[in-house]
Protein backbone atom coordinates (compact mmCIF):
# COMPACT_ATOMS: atom_id res chain seq x y z
CA UNK A 1 0.00 0.00 0.00
CA UNK A 2 1.13 3.09 -0.98
CA UNK A 3 1.38 4.81 3.34
CA UNK A 4 2.45 1.41 4.39
CA UNK A 5 6.46 1.28 5.57
CA UNK A 6 9.16 -1.77 5.95
CA UNK A 7 7.44 -4.00 8.40
CA UNK A 8 3.99 -2.68 8.51
CA UNK A 9 4.79 0.67 9.75
CA UNK A 10 3.03 4.13 8.89
CA UNK A 11 4.77 6.18 7.05
CA UNK A 12 4.11 9.43 4.50
CA UNK A 13 1.80 8.59 1.51
CA UNK A 14 3.54 8.67 -1.84
CA UNK A 15 2.47 11.55 -3.82
CA UNK A 16 2.09 10.83 -7.53
CA UNK A 17 2.03 13.29 -10.50
CA UNK A 18 -0.59 11.67 -13.42
CA UNK A 19 0.59 13.07 -17.03
CA UNK A 20 -1.91 11.73 -18.98
CA UNK A 21 -3.60 13.26 -22.10
CA UNK A 22 -6.90 10.82 -22.25
CA UNK A 23 -8.78 12.08 -19.41
CA UNK A 24 -11.05 8.57 -18.64
CA UNK A 25 -7.56 6.86 -18.47
CA UNK A 26 -6.33 9.15 -15.64
CA UNK A 27 -9.43 9.29 -13.50
CA UNK A 28 -8.92 5.13 -13.52
CA UNK A 29 -5.48 5.51 -12.68
CA UNK A 30 -6.36 8.03 -10.10
CA UNK A 31 -9.15 5.78 -8.86
CA UNK A 32 -6.44 2.92 -8.48
CA UNK A 33 -3.84 5.22 -6.84
CA UNK A 34 -6.11 6.71 -4.14
CA UNK A 35 -7.73 2.83 -3.58
CA UNK A 36 -3.68 1.71 -2.55
CA UNK A 37 -3.27 4.51 -0.44
CA UNK A 38 -1.00 6.60 -2.59
CA UNK A 39 -2.40 11.02 -2.80
CA UNK A 40 -2.68 12.50 -6.34
CA UNK A 41 -0.36 15.41 -5.90
CA UNK A 42 -1.55 16.60 -9.75
CA UNK A 43 -2.69 16.05 -12.98
CA UNK A 44 -1.59 17.18 -16.18
CA UNK A 45 -2.44 16.87 -19.93
CA UNK A 46 0.75 17.24 -21.69
CA UNK A 47 4.67 17.03 -21.23
CA UNK A 48 5.47 20.85 -20.78
CA UNK A 49 2.32 20.84 -18.32
CA UNK A 50 3.76 17.69 -16.51
CA UNK A 51 7.87 19.64 -16.12
CA UNK A 52 5.92 22.71 -14.69
CA UNK A 53 4.35 20.43 -11.83
CA UNK A 54 7.15 18.55 -11.00
CA UNK A 55 8.80 21.51 -10.49
CA UNK A 56 6.20 23.51 -8.49
CA UNK A 57 4.71 20.16 -5.98
CA UNK A 58 8.08 18.32 -6.00
CA UNK A 59 6.18 15.02 -6.19
CA UNK A 60 7.47 11.50 -5.17
CA UNK A 61 7.11 9.63 -8.67
CA UNK A 62 5.20 10.95 -12.27
CA UNK A 63 3.34 8.29 -14.19
CA UNK A 64 3.99 9.87 -17.71
CA UNK A 65 2.16 8.84 -20.54
CA UNK A 66 4.20 8.37 -23.15
CA UNK A 67 2.03 10.06 -26.54
CA UNK A 68 1.06 13.27 -25.39
CA UNK A 69 0.36 17.05 -27.47
CA UNK A 70 2.88 19.59 -27.00
CA UNK A 71 5.80 17.68 -25.54
CA UNK A 72 6.18 13.47 -25.80
CA UNK A 73 6.52 11.52 -22.57
CA UNK A 74 10.02 10.40 -23.58
CA UNK A 75 11.19 14.99 -23.92
CA UNK A 76 9.41 15.76 -20.43
CA UNK A 77 10.88 13.08 -19.26
CA UNK A 78 14.35 13.78 -19.83
CA UNK A 79 13.17 17.46 -18.74
CA UNK A 80 12.23 16.35 -15.19
CA UNK A 81 15.90 14.84 -15.14
CA UNK A 82 17.78 17.84 -16.09
CA UNK A 83 15.72 20.02 -13.88
CA UNK A 84 14.49 17.99 -10.99
CA UNK A 85 15.11 14.56 -11.02
CA UNK A 86 12.33 12.72 -9.64
CA UNK A 87 11.45 8.93 -10.43
CA UNK A 88 9.22 8.31 -13.57
CA UNK A 89 7.03 5.56 -14.75
CA UNK A 90 6.43 5.27 -18.16
CA UNK A 91 2.81 4.45 -19.47
CA UNK A 92 2.21 3.50 -23.36
CA UNK A 93 -0.96 1.68 -25.43
CA UNK A 94 1.70 -0.66 -26.57
CA UNK A 95 5.21 -2.21 -25.94
CA UNK A 96 8.68 -3.15 -27.65
CA UNK A 97 11.96 -3.53 -26.88
CA UNK A 98 12.69 -0.18 -28.69
CA UNK A 99 10.62 1.74 -26.94
CA UNK A 100 11.12 0.76 -23.19
CA UNK A 101 14.74 0.97 -24.08
CA UNK A 102 14.12 4.93 -25.13
CA UNK A 103 12.35 5.67 -22.02
CA UNK A 104 15.43 4.09 -19.98
CA UNK A 105 17.54 6.12 -21.60
CA UNK A 106 16.00 9.46 -20.09
CA UNK A 107 15.95 7.44 -16.41
CA UNK A 108 12.18 6.11 -16.63
CA UNK A 109 12.65 3.65 -13.84
CA UNK A 110 9.58 1.24 -14.83
CA UNK A 111 7.50 0.62 -17.77
CA UNK A 112 3.61 -0.75 -18.03
CA UNK A 113 1.50 -1.18 -20.61
CA UNK A 114 -1.81 0.85 -20.72
CA UNK A 115 -4.52 -0.20 -18.27
CA UNK A 116 -2.68 -1.41 -15.86
CA UNK A 117 -4.09 -3.48 -12.79
CA UNK A 118 -3.54 -2.05 -9.23
CA UNK A 119 -0.57 -5.14 -8.79
CA UNK A 120 0.61 -3.72 -11.46
CA UNK A 121 0.82 -0.20 -10.86
CA UNK A 122 2.10 -0.90 -7.51
CA UNK A 123 4.90 -2.75 -8.21
CA UNK A 124 5.79 -0.43 -11.25
CA UNK A 125 5.96 2.64 -8.49
CA UNK A 126 7.97 0.62 -6.38
CA UNK A 127 10.37 -0.55 -8.80
CA UNK A 128 10.48 3.21 -10.24
CA UNK A 129 11.35 4.23 -6.47
CA UNK A 130 13.78 2.01 -6.34
CA UNK A 131 15.80 2.56 -9.27
CA UNK A 132 15.95 5.83 -9.09
CA UNK A 133 17.69 5.98 -5.54
CA UNK A 134 20.25 3.70 -7.00
CA UNK A 135 20.63 5.64 -10.46
CA UNK A 136 21.00 8.42 -7.95
CA UNK A 137 23.32 6.87 -6.22
CA UNK A 138 25.62 6.17 -8.86
CA UNK A 139 25.35 9.81 -10.31
CA UNK A 140 26.82 10.54 -6.86
CA UNK A 141 29.60 8.28 -7.05
CA UNK A 142 30.70 9.16 -11.10
CA UNK A 143 30.60 12.78 -9.75
CA UNK A 144 32.79 11.98 -6.89
CA UNK A 145 35.26 9.93 -9.11
CA UNK A 146 35.34 12.70 -11.95
CA UNK A 147 36.09 15.17 -9.11
CA UNK A 148 38.78 12.61 -7.29
CA UNK A 149 40.19 12.35 -10.77
CA UNK A 150 40.54 15.99 -11.14
CA UNK A 151 42.01 16.63 -8.11
CA UNK A 152 44.54 13.43 -8.34
CA UNK A 153 45.57 15.64 -11.97
CA UNK A 154 46.23 18.43 -10.37
CA UNK A 155 47.64 16.85 -6.82
CA UNK A 156 50.13 14.42 -9.61
CA UNK A 157 51.01 17.63 -11.03
CA UNK A 158 52.16 19.39 -8.11
CA UNK A 159 53.81 16.87 -6.42
CA UNK A 160 56.03 15.97 -9.64
CA UNK A 161 57.01 19.93 -9.63
CA UNK A 162 57.38 19.89 -6.14
CA UNK A 163 59.84 16.98 -6.38
CA UNK A 164 61.66 17.55 -9.08
CA UNK A 165 63.22 20.34 -8.18
CA UNK A 166 64.70 19.72 -5.32
CA UNK A 167 65.87 16.40 -7.34
CA UNK A 168 67.51 17.76 -9.84
CA UNK A 169 69.78 20.46 -7.02
CA UNK A 170 70.15 16.88 -5.51
CA UNK A 171 71.83 15.39 -8.78
CA UNK A 172 73.67 18.13 -10.29
CA UNK A 173 75.44 18.49 -6.79
CA UNK A 174 76.04 14.82 -6.44
CA UNK A 175 77.60 15.10 -10.24
CA UNK A 176 79.85 17.94 -9.49
CA UNK A 177 81.19 16.02 -6.73
CA UNK A 178 81.65 12.66 -8.90
CA UNK A 179 83.26 14.54 -12.02
CA UNK A 180 85.42 17.46 -9.96
CA UNK A 181 86.13 15.55 -6.64
CA UNK A 182 90.33 16.29 -6.76
CA UNK A 183 89.53 19.56 -7.88
CA UNK A 184 87.14 20.89 -5.43
CA UNK A 185 88.23 22.52 -2.07
CA UNK A 186 87.23 21.57 1.25
CA UNK A 187 84.97 24.90 1.39
CA UNK A 188 83.48 23.67 -2.00
CA UNK A 189 83.03 19.89 -0.98
CA UNK A 190 81.37 21.31 2.21
CA UNK A 191 78.86 23.56 0.70
CA UNK A 192 77.47 20.60 -1.86
CA UNK A 193 77.07 18.33 1.04
CA UNK A 194 75.13 21.02 2.63
CA UNK A 195 72.66 21.97 -0.28
CA UNK A 196 72.55 17.60 -0.86
CA UNK A 197 71.60 16.92 2.85
CA UNK A 198 69.17 20.39 2.36
CA UNK A 199 67.31 18.92 -0.65
CA UNK A 200 67.26 15.49 0.25
CA UNK A 201 65.19 16.89 3.35
CA UNK A 202 63.03 19.03 0.88
CA UNK A 203 61.90 15.72 -0.81
CA UNK A 204 61.94 13.41 2.78
CA UNK A 205 59.25 16.49 3.68
CA UNK A 206 57.01 16.41 0.68
CA UNK A 207 57.30 12.28 1.08
CA UNK A 208 56.31 12.40 4.85
CA UNK A 209 53.70 15.12 3.63
CA UNK A 210 52.28 12.34 1.10
CA UNK A 211 52.17 10.03 3.43
CA UNK A 212 50.57 11.82 6.17
CA UNK A 213 47.75 12.75 3.19
CA UNK A 214 47.48 8.90 2.74
CA UNK A 215 46.55 8.03 6.27
CA UNK A 216 43.74 11.31 6.72
CA UNK A 217 41.98 10.56 3.62
CA UNK A 218 41.69 6.58 4.74
CA UNK A 219 41.43 6.72 8.16
CA UNK A 220 38.11 7.15 10.46
CA UNK A 221 39.96 7.99 14.14
CA UNK A 222 37.93 8.89 17.77
CA UNK A 223 38.14 12.40 18.83
CA UNK A 224 39.19 12.91 22.33
CA UNK A 225 40.02 15.31 25.01
CA UNK A 226 43.26 17.46 23.86
CA UNK A 227 46.38 18.66 25.82
CA UNK A 228 47.02 21.24 23.16
CA UNK A 229 49.98 22.55 25.21
CA UNK A 230 51.45 19.70 25.10
CA UNK A 231 51.19 19.17 21.30
CA UNK A 232 52.39 22.49 20.68
CA UNK A 233 55.91 21.81 22.55
CA UNK A 234 56.17 18.87 20.91
CA UNK A 235 55.78 20.96 17.36
CA UNK A 236 58.34 22.92 18.87
CA UNK A 237 60.44 20.70 19.51
CA UNK A 238 60.75 19.19 15.76
CA UNK A 239 60.88 23.18 14.34
CA UNK A 240 63.54 23.66 17.21
CA UNK A 241 66.52 23.91 14.64
CA UNK A 242 64.51 26.37 12.04
CA UNK A 243 63.50 28.45 15.13
CA UNK A 244 66.96 29.25 16.12
CA UNK A 245 68.32 29.74 12.84
CA UNK A 246 65.28 32.21 12.08
CA UNK A 247 66.12 33.46 15.53
CA UNK A 248 62.44 33.63 15.96
CA UNK A 249 60.18 35.02 18.58
CA UNK A 250 57.34 32.72 19.88
CA UNK A 251 54.68 33.75 21.68
CA UNK A 252 52.79 31.34 23.96
CA UNK A 253 48.97 31.90 25.86
CA UNK A 254 48.53 31.30 29.57
CA UNK A 255 45.45 29.30 29.23
CA UNK A 256 45.04 26.53 26.37
CA UNK A 257 40.75 25.45 26.08
CA UNK A 258 40.23 22.33 25.82
CA UNK A 259 39.22 20.52 22.30
CA UNK A 260 38.26 17.25 21.45
CA UNK A 261 40.41 16.18 18.15
CA UNK A 262 43.17 13.92 17.59
CA UNK A 263 46.60 14.33 18.87
CA UNK A 264 49.27 13.64 16.32
CA UNK A 265 47.01 15.15 13.17
CA UNK A 266 46.42 18.32 15.55
CA UNK A 267 50.26 18.41 15.91
CA UNK A 268 50.85 18.36 11.75
CA UNK A 269 48.55 21.59 11.66
CA UNK A 270 50.69 23.65 14.11
CA UNK A 271 53.82 22.19 12.21
CA UNK A 272 52.22 23.66 9.15
CA UNK A 273 51.20 27.02 10.80
CA UNK A 274 55.11 27.06 12.59
CA UNK A 275 56.16 26.28 9.86
CA UNK A 276 54.89 29.18 7.47
CA UNK A 277 55.10 31.49 10.03
CA UNK A 278 59.13 31.41 10.03
CA UNK A 279 59.02 31.17 6.54
CA UNK A 280 56.75 33.80 5.67
CA UNK A 281 57.12 36.05 8.80
CA UNK A 282 59.29 39.16 9.45
CA UNK A 283 63.10 38.76 9.96
CA UNK A 284 63.34 37.73 12.68
CA UNK A 285 59.97 35.97 13.08
CA UNK A 286 57.45 37.16 15.39
CA UNK A 287 54.91 34.58 16.16
CA UNK A 288 51.83 34.60 18.75
CA UNK A 289 49.89 31.87 19.30
CA UNK A 290 46.10 32.23 21.00
CA UNK A 291 42.14 31.29 21.52
CA UNK A 292 39.09 32.10 21.72
CA UNK A 293 35.86 30.52 22.34
CA UNK A 294 33.28 30.83 19.68
CA UNK A 295 29.70 29.23 20.66
CA UNK A 296 30.47 25.29 20.83
CA UNK A 297 34.11 25.21 19.40
CA UNK A 298 37.59 26.98 20.33
CA UNK A 299 39.25 29.00 17.19
CA UNK A 300 43.38 28.65 17.97
CA UNK A 301 45.31 31.29 16.10
CA UNK A 302 48.79 32.04 14.90
CA UNK A 303 49.58 35.54 14.37
CA UNK A 304 52.60 36.22 11.98
CA UNK A 305 54.52 39.63 11.63
CA UNK A 306 54.92 38.61 7.82
CA UNK A 307 54.26 40.97 5.06
CA UNK A 308 50.52 39.80 4.09
CA UNK A 309 48.84 37.95 1.40
CA UNK A 310 46.36 39.18 -0.98
CA UNK A 311 42.49 38.80 -0.77
CA UNK A 312 42.66 36.32 -3.89
CA UNK A 313 46.05 34.72 -2.29
CA UNK A 314 43.50 34.26 0.68
CA UNK A 315 41.09 33.01 -1.22
CA UNK A 316 43.39 30.61 -3.06
CA UNK A 317 45.38 29.33 0.05
CA UNK A 318 43.26 26.25 1.91
CA UNK A 319 41.97 25.27 -1.61
CA UNK A 320 43.63 21.35 -2.47
CA UNK A 321 46.68 21.39 -4.28
CA UNK A 322 47.12 24.99 -5.00
CA UNK A 323 50.02 27.16 -4.49
CA UNK A 324 51.06 30.38 -4.04
CA UNK A 325 52.91 32.70 -6.00
CA UNK A 326 56.19 30.62 -7.05
CA UNK A 327 58.34 33.92 -6.80
CA UNK A 328 57.70 35.18 -3.44
CA UNK A 329 56.75 31.51 -2.02
CA UNK A 330 58.92 28.80 -2.66
CA UNK A 331 57.72 26.31 -0.16
CA UNK A 332 55.82 23.11 -1.60
CA UNK A 333 51.65 23.71 -2.10
CA UNK A 334 50.68 20.43 -0.06
CA UNK A 335 50.98 21.29 3.75
CA UNK A 336 47.72 23.85 4.32
CA UNK A 337 45.59 21.73 1.85
CA UNK A 338 46.35 18.74 4.34
CA UNK A 339 45.25 21.34 7.22
CA UNK A 340 42.15 21.33 5.83
CA UNK A 341 41.81 18.22 5.27
CA UNK A 342 42.89 17.32 8.83
CA UNK A 343 40.75 19.76 10.52
CA UNK A 344 37.51 19.44 8.46
CA UNK A 345 37.93 15.76 8.84
CA UNK A 346 37.64 16.82 12.61
CA UNK A 347 34.12 18.84 12.19
CA UNK A 348 36.23 21.71 12.48
CA UNK A 349 36.89 24.48 10.20
CA UNK A 350 40.28 26.39 8.48
CA UNK A 351 40.63 29.84 7.96
CA UNK A 352 42.81 33.04 7.54
CA UNK A 353 42.99 36.84 7.94
CA UNK A 354 45.77 38.88 6.45
CA UNK A 355 46.45 42.60 5.17
CA UNK A 356 48.85 43.54 3.21
CA UNK A 357 51.94 44.89 5.36
CA UNK A 358 50.30 43.39 8.88
CA UNK A 359 51.05 39.96 8.78
CA UNK A 360 49.03 37.21 8.80
CA UNK A 361 46.24 35.61 11.17
CA UNK A 362 46.34 31.42 10.13
CA UNK A 363 43.52 29.36 12.29
CA UNK A 364 41.69 26.66 12.92
CA UNK A 365 38.42 25.49 14.81
CA UNK A 366 37.59 22.01 16.50
CA UNK A 367 34.80 21.27 18.90
CA UNK A 368 35.26 22.49 23.31
CA UNK A 369 35.19 19.75 25.74
CA UNK A 370 32.14 19.51 27.86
Amino acid sequence: MGIVGRGGAQRVPIRVLIAEDDYLVSQMIRGMLEGLGYIVAGEAINGQEAVDLVLQIHPDVVLMDWSMPDMDGITATQRIFELYPTPVVMLSAYSTRDLIARAGDVGAGAYIVKSPNRLELERAITIARARFDDMMELRRLNADLQARNKELDAFAGIVAHDLDTPLALLIGYAGTIELFNEELSDAEMATYLEHIVTNSRRMANIVDELLLLVQVRKSDVTLGPLRMDLIVQHALERLQDAIDAAAAEIVLPDEWPQVLGYASWVEEVWVNYLSNGLKYGGKPPHLQIGSVVVGNAVRYWLHDNGAGLTPEEQARLFQPFTRLDTIRIKGHGLGLSIVRFIIEKLDGAVAVESAKGNGSTFSFTLPIVG
